[in-house]
């Protein structure tokens, strides 16, 4: 795609929040011009709402006046300047707005019709993001007495996080009648998402539910809408603006590719996966007794296909896991054959073949997407079946050491009465829901634990902080892979989290050097990161012990369970590279059947006067005479 070819499209949202009375916030959208702002007012009463306002008309006035005359970065920088005074000017004019002042983040795009660039110009702590490729980097520094201080190396980035004038502005536009802007231009590339955004989303959204959603693939007016709803569900505890502006689109990444296009084919192909469930002989499976033949295709087959369908649109393994276990319950009450079930495993597995061999009629690259996605699908069905087996196993020793216990009690073992076997569970594989059982952390992180464990929680905690405070902002994948390790942490050896957590950070990777090396180096210096971070905290060593066999844990489930996306991801080439050599070996067999067989015939042609030799395959054939008959091929 050209630079010609890219085309700007924006929009912006702005909500109250859940705790103030009234929105501060204002919103610059221009799309002729290519000028977009957000200022985030402060002052009280109203007093923020019309600095806001002055600011944003300002800028408004001053660009559109001066486009022409001078060059971007000081347009922009000269209309934040501009904006100052006004506000500066009308807070002195009217004794009620004494003191008021505003945030801003201002993108001016110029060459509108075919834009190379963008300038970036704010003050405040309201930001500007770049999403490209994957990547979400902030493009502006927080003018903010804490971030001052950070910059020069007085405090540290843990005392940043809870310093009390955290949120303190060190400049706003309109507190005097100049400011400092800083101003940043970049190059455009299609496909780029820039964000502005008042601090009241980025103060109550993590960093990744922000990338992720700028990565949707999304329209910018659902991003800047979900964006908002994001903050919200975060607490929403100041206003929310957000404004996403959009150069041209990029190529669809295989994850959008699935969430959309594959999970809109897959829907539309539920009559041909009902249809070939039935084929298979679904209706007849013992799990279906007593319910019309039907009714139990539309129960099972309808069931699976349409689980499938929400996993693939939300990227998740949660409606399969459910459907799953809802399956194996019943196959449990039908008597718990594994056959039965296999069977009908085994069913749903061809009849999704039959559909993605459809599909690829039409779309050969979305069919081996889905190849992938209908085989992961399936192995979250049996982890859900073992889930489930493990904890009636669970149920049924619980029981049996009960009635021990009991029995027991009334005729003790021994002199010390202790019972021959202790009440601990046996059964380590996929145990339910338990924080980090390895280590006995029943409660999890969050627990509220006492005693030994809250020490080694606790610790955990300060390692984590740690860990993530020496990791760069732009390092995205480190810090993703540290909130993975921190959600297993927290849910334990619940099946669904750690699978939810590793799919989320492998993706929809490229099999290659170049998608899979950046994931399995991030993971490494990760383990390097929470190893030096546990000798850096002042538990006692026993305490730090703890806490390392706890991290070791959570990271080599994460590293194990992310091992086995790729492996599911390179089984279907590997199967076609067995199916090439076994097909490559019966050929050469072949082959060699039919030169001794040419050779046969070349010896009977000639009469025992000549015999020419036949070369083997490849090689030149050099003619030979024999004086006397050729002797008998041994073979």
């Amino acid at each position: 795609m050209s630079r010609g070819a890219i085309v700007i499209e924006a929009a912006g949202s702005t909500d109250v929040g859940k705790v103030r009375a009234g929105n501060e916030d204002s919103l610059l959208v221009d799309l002729d011009l290519g000028l977009y702002g957000v200022f985030d007012g402060m002052g009280g009463a109203k007093a923020g709402e019309v600095a806001s306002q002055t600011a944003r008309d300002a800028v408004l006035a001053y660009v559109t006046a001066n486009a022409d005359q001078l060059p971007p970065m000081d347009l922009v920088e000269n209309s934040l300047l501009h904006a100052c005074a006004a506000v500066f000017d009308a807070a002195r004019a009217d004794r009620s707005l004494h003191g008021m002042g505003t945030t801003a983040v201002v993108c001016f795009v110029p060459e509108v019709h075919r834009p190379r660039s963008a300038v970036i110009a704010h003050v405040g702590d309201s930001r500007a993001y770049l999403w490209r490729q994957g990547r979400m980097s902030q493009l502006t520094r927080d003018h903010t007495i804490v971030a001052e201080l950070l910059s020069r190396g007085m405090i540290s980035v843990e005392d940043a996080e809870n310093h009390p004038y955290k949120n303190v502005l060190s400049r706003n536009l309109g507190a005097k009648f100049e400011a400092a802007v800083d101003v940043v231009a970049i190059d455009l590339r299609a496909g780029d998402r820039l964000l502005l955004c008042s601090d009241g989303l980025f103060g109550f959204a993590s960093n990744e539910g922000i990338q992720y959603l700028l990565g949707s693939g999304d329209a910018a007016a659902d991003v800047a809408r979900d964006l908002i709803e994001l903050a919200l569900r975060g607490g929403g505890g100041d206003n929310i603006t957000t404004l996403v502006i959009e150069a041209g689109a990029a190529p669809a990444s295989n994850t959008q590719v699935v969430r959309t296009t594959g999970a809109a084919s897959w829907w539309q192909e539920q009559p041909r996966f009902v249809a070939a469930a039935r084929a298979q002989g679904l209706g007849r499976s013992p799990l279906c007794r007593g319910l019309p033949p039907e009714e139990a295709i539309e129960l099972v087959a309808g069931s699976f296909c349409e689980a499938l369908f929400h996993d693939l649109e939300k990227s998740t393994g949660v409606n399969v896991w459910t459907f799953a276990q809802n399956l194996g319950a019943g196959w449990l009450d039908h008597g718990g054959d594994w056959s039965v079930l296999r069977a009908v495993l085994d069913t749903l597995h061809a009849a999704a073949v039959e559909v993605v061999d459809a599909i690829r009629v039409e779309e050969r690259r979305l069919a081996s997407l889905l190849d992938i996605a209908v085989a992961r699908a399936l192995i979250v069905a049996e982890l859900a079946v073992g889930n489930l087996l493990a904890d009636r196993l669970r149920g049924v020793e619980r029981e049996l050491v009960f009635l021990h216990a009991v029995a027991a009690a009334a005729e003790p073992h021994g002199e010390s009465g202790r019972l021959p076997f202790s009440d601990d569970p046996t059964i380590p594989f996929l145990r339910s829901k338990r924080g980090v059982s390895t280590v006995g952390l029943d409660g999890g992180l969050d627990g509220g634990l006492d005693g030994e464990e809250g020490t080694t929680a606790r610790a955990v905690r300060e390692v984590l902080t740690i860990a993530r405070a020496a990791v760069p902002s732009d390092a995205l994948l480190v810090q993703r892979s540290i909130a993975a390790l921190e959600a297993i942490a927290v849910h334990g050896e619940d099946p669904p989290a750690v699978i939810a957590e590793a799919r989320e950070l492998y993706g929809m990777r490229t099999l290659d050097d170049v998608g899979l090396q950046p994931l399995f180096e991030a993971l490494e210096r990760v383990r390097l990161l929470f190893t030096a971070a546990v000798h850096q905290t002042r538990h006692p060593e026993a305490t730090k012990a703890r806490a390392l066999r706890l991290v070791s844990t959570c990271h080599q489930r994460l590293v194990a369970t992310v091992t086995g996306l790729l492996l599911d991801a390179v089984a279907p080439a590997t199967e076609r590279l067995r199916d090439a050599q076994r097909t490559t070996a019966q050929l050469r067999a072949e082959l060699e059947r039919l030169e001794r067989r040419r050779a046969e015939l070349e010896r009977a042609a000639l009469g025992p006067g000549a015999f020419a030799p036949v070369a083997p395959h490849g090689e030149d054939t050099v003619p030979v005479v024999w004086d006397t008959p050729p002797p008998e091929d041994p073979r």
